[in-house]
């Protein structure tokens, strides 16, 4: 699964979801195709439709999930010394 999503200026990404079989690279070559024209272009995957206008776009990441990597940050066990804690105190 490919995931498309739209940079727009002044305005929120929109993510896209597509199933169709292929790489990357031909598949960005197909949608630099919309950024090439100058009236509304339509980009159609197998789970939505999106009009939008090329000069307003600023960029299009595509990413194919099946190879998205998750990153788990590594935590410290917290020990089970004891500590003494030392305070002053004032007679």
């Amino acid at each position: 699964m490919k995931s498309i999503i739209v940079y727009q200026d002044d305005a929120e990404k929109i993510e896209l979801f597509d199933n169709t079989d292929g790489d990357i690279k031909s598949f960005a070559t197909k949608l630099s195709n919309v950024l090439k024209g100058s009236t509304v272009s339509i980009i159609n995957t197998t789970g939505a439709s999106l009009v939008i206008r090329p000069s307003k776009i600023n960029s299009i990441l595509i990413k194919d999930q099946s190879e998205t990597v998750k990153i788990t940050p590594k935590v410290k066990k917290k020990s089970k010394e004891k500590v003494d804690i030392i305070t002053d105190v004032d007679k």
